[in-house]
């Protein structure tokens, strides 16, 4: 009995395509159908206390590649901010919005706060705030920049950050969308003091 082209081995029925998806993916004994020498542009995922901007973590975390981020501007990649309504239409929560649609499962918006949970740490450079907010926004007076800050909780309101030396912060959603200058990381070796 053949059900789908596959046979009752297992194996593709000879001009069979099963679902309609995917043709002519293997040329030869197992290869992709890749020319020789191409890299994929999805880095790994850092190693605990390697440093990855938030552009990096997004593509190796979330599966997005280059064409999920905005280009326009003077420090690409962009990302959008925006809202993801979850399925019982109860709760909404920010989001990382791809400039591009993607009809993969969900990849096309990634939760803030599931996506930072990943790591302990934020630094976010000047650059974010004088882009979002205007020349002068990026100075000591108006953000600790250059500090490795805590995630406490993502909201609407921004980013609650926990500094040793500078206390409560809260960094807005908005300065998020300059990925190159947004930079996470995670470490293993030190114990998450996040309330639960």
């Amino acid at each position: 009995m053949i059900h789908g082209g596959v046979t009752e081995s297992g194996s593709l029925q000879s001009g069979s395509n099963p679902g309609g998806l995917v043709e002519n993916v293997v040329s030869g004994p197992g290869l992709p159908a890749e020319p020789p020498g191409a890299v994929d542009e999805r880095p790994a995922a850092a190693p605990p206390g390697q440093p990855v901007t938030l552009a990096e973590s997004l593509m190796s975390e979330a599966g997005w590649g280059l064409e999920n981020f905005g280009a326009e501007g003077p420090n690409p990649p962009y990302l959008r901010i925006g809202g993801k309504l979850w399925v019982t239409l109860t709760e909404f929560e920010p989001c990382f919005a791809s400039f591009r649609r993607d009809r993969g499962p969900f990849r096309s918006k990634v939760a803030i706060a599931s996506h930072l949970a990943k790591y302990d740490a934020i630094m976010v450079d000047p650059l974010a705030f004088e882009e979002c907010f205007g020349p002068g926004e990026g100075n000591e007076t108006v953000f600790p920049f250059g500090a490795w800050l805590e995630i406490r909780h993502v909201g609407f309101g921004g980013l609650e950050l926990w500094g040793k030396r500078q206390g409560a912060v809260t960094l807005p959603l908005d300065a998020l969308a300059v990925a190159s200058a947004i930079w996470l990381r995670r470490n293993a070796s030190v114990p998450s003091s996040r309330p639960t």
